[in-house]
């Protein structure tokens, strides 16, 4: 016999209401949906597996730039890293301290200044001590109140500007250090001493370097 009407579909078993909503959360085995349909005659998809995201850790020992170390560093208005020095600062001119800068002084309980010949042997020309962290820097000819001036190699407290022998051309260290406690310095003491005792306490340290030389 030929039927005119429309051709029956198969039959599909429907899915309990609890097994679809548990289907939904992907707590139901793949198979247990197998062969099921909505309510509205949809075939259920197959859960996806679970999806997984990594996020990569920070390197052990790392630091956010926002932590990243302070740098203390030691600059001068009046001459470049290693150029020459005026004559204003020396014994050939008015023999006064130059006008120093320095930035970014880490914590520190204070800080100390010591300028140096090492072609002269180490001999010493300033040391200023008891400088307070939140100055930044020393105008020309002057240190701001509450620091020490210790005795330089001449015997003598204050700035010793350079004075090479005529002819030759020395190279002079500042150099600026970060003390986590007070120094203490039983007065008078050789200032090739108290620059050790600096040496050895210093947490941190920036150099600055000029050169001078006189006429022959």
């Amino acid at each position: 016999m030929i039927h005119t009407g429309p051709v029956p579909t198969p039959h599909r078993r429907r899915c309990p209401r609890r097994l679809l909503a548990a289907a939904t959360s992907a707590l139901v085995v793949p198979a247990l949906l197998a062969g099921c349909s909505s309510e509205d005659g949809r075939v259920l998809p197959e859960p996806r597996p679970a999806q997984t995201t990594t996020t990569a850790a920070p390197a052990l020992g790392s630091a956010p730039s926002s932590q990243a170390a302070e740098v203390l560093t030691l600059t001068s208005p009046a001459f470049a890293p290693g150029g020459a020095i005026p004559v204003r600062f020396t014994c050939d001119g008015d023999d006064i301290s130059p006008p120093l800068a320095w930035t970014s002084a880490p914590p520190a309980a204070e800080l100390a200044l010591v300028v140096r010949d090492p072609d002269a042997g180490g001999y010493v020309h300033w040391i200023v001590t008891s400088i307070d962290p939140v100055v930044q820097g020393f105008g020309e000819g002057g240190v701001p109140e509450g620091v020490v001036e210790l005795a330089n190699s001449a015997g003598t407290t204050g700035w010793s500007g350079p004075c090479p022998p005529a002819g030759s051309a020395h190279t002079y260290e500042l150099t600026l250090y970060a003390l986590p406690e007070p120094l203490v310095v039983d007065d008078p003491v050789p200032a090739a001493d108290a620059v050790a005792m600096l040496e050895g306490s210093a947490s941190a340290r920036a150099g600055l370097t000029g050169t001078y030389e006189r006429a022959g």
